[in-house]
């Protein structure tokens, strides 16, 4: 069935001229590799591309091919051809939802497990590493077998940090042979992992340690930690540079769930939470976020102890769940 609908995508491509490729908001290295690496193979292909992302990709990415190029605009004009890439939901999306559902062909690429599936032709596996991993589906459906250096610096980007590296139990004999794949035709594993996962500026580092000092581990194996907006004002760090800190103590003895909070606006808080063996995607979608079953995020709205107790209240729910069996 994946083969059929990456090739069923690859005739819409063929018979459309204008084409408008979008991602989720505050897209991850998933998001972004996938969306430049299909930019890429369009281009290539001759099309019109205009790319956005409902927030700015993060500068962290700066490495990859292209990444200028993504605005946060819709395109002036109703494309022919509308992709969205990693969305578990069209409204994640955001201001640009409207734009690409209005185009003439709806494609829906993602490889998360939620049941917000929309678009006329929809490529999405939840066994699926990355999205990425689909796209290069996409790409072989089109007739390309060997991605260029830059695309295959873009697929392996999102591979390796939906697969925290080939470490997260998401990780597939599939997975293992695409990132050699990527590799063999000119992606760098070295120097992509440590751009992902270790390279961060001392304003990161700072606003790790004031995450860490407000660490709580609470009953039922509940990790919970904020970041204020006076936290990210005197650290001068901006919100992209969240990336990672969650992992800095999930993986802390006897934790089951672990949450961060990130104060985005007074009393709007952007939520991050990871699962041991928890399924945290159905506590992000309680919220009206979503994810992956281990990994997944929402955004809450109120004073941070009543958010927090909301939130500690449904992990400790899904902790219990979990335990049950």
């Amino acid at each position: 069935m994946r083969a059929e609908n990456a090739a069923r995508i690859a005739e819409a491509i063929h018979a459309a001229d204008s084409i408008f490729i979008a991602a989720h908001e505050n897209p991850d290295g998933d998001a972004v590799g996938s969306l430049l690496a299909l930019r890429s193979v369009l281009l290539g292909l001759g099309k019109r591309v205009h790319a956005a992302t409902p927030t700015p990709p993060p500068a962290r990415f700066h490495y990859l091919e292209g990444l200028e190029a993504i605005s946060t605009d819709p395109p002036a004009e109703r494309p022919q051809l509308g992709i969205a890439l990693d969305c578990d939901g069209s409204d994640r999306l955001g201001a640009l939802e409207e734009a690409l559902l209005a185009a003439e062909v709806v494609v829906d690429v993602d490889h998360h497990g939620g049941p917000e599936r929309f678009g006329g032709i929809q490529l999405v596996d939840p066994t699926a590493t990355s999205t990425t991993m689909l796209v290069m589906e996409i790409a072989r459906a089109l007739g390309i077998e060997r991605p260029s250096q830059a695309q295959a610096s873009a697929l392996y980007t999102g591979l390796i940090a939906d697969s925290g590296c080939f470490r997260f139990t998401n990780t597939t004999p599939e997975a293992l042979r695409l990132g050699a794949e990527l590799v063999a035709a000119g992606a760098d594993p070295s120097e992509l992992a440590r751009r992902v996962f270790t390279i961060r500026s001392i304003e990161a580092v700072l606003l790790e340690g004031r995450a860490l000092s407000s660490l709580e581990m609470l009953d039922c194996g509940v990790a919970v930690a904020a970041l204020s907006l006076d936290d990210f004002a005197q650290t001068g760090a901006s919100q992209e540079l969240t990336e990672g800190i969650i992992d800095s103590f999930r993986d802390a003895i006897g934790v089951h769930a672990a949450a961060l909070l990130k104060e985005s606006e007074p009393d709007t808080w952007q939520v991050s939470m990871r699962g041991n063996d928890v399924d945290v995607a159905s506590v992000a979608r309680k919220f009206g976020g979503g994810g992956h079953m281990f990994a997944a995020g929402c955004t809450i709205e109120g004073p941070r102890e009543a958010v927090q107790e909301r939130l500690v209240a449904a992990l400790r729910t899904a902790v219990r769940e979990a335990a049950s069996g």
